[in-house]
């Protein structure tokens, strides 16, 4: 995902938003997020 921020931001921005919602649906069933997360901020 990160080799796409350089060449098209409009689709990591897309993909990135997807990522944090779910993140959000992962945490809210108790899934820990710390060991699978690979992406920072």
């Amino acid at each position: 995902m990160i080799p796409v921020k350089g060449s098209n931001p409009d689709t990591y921005d897309s993909m990135y938003k997807r990522y944090m919602e779910l993140k959000v649906i992962l945490s809210s069933l108790g899934v820990n997020l710390s060991e699978i997360d690979r992406i920072k901020g």
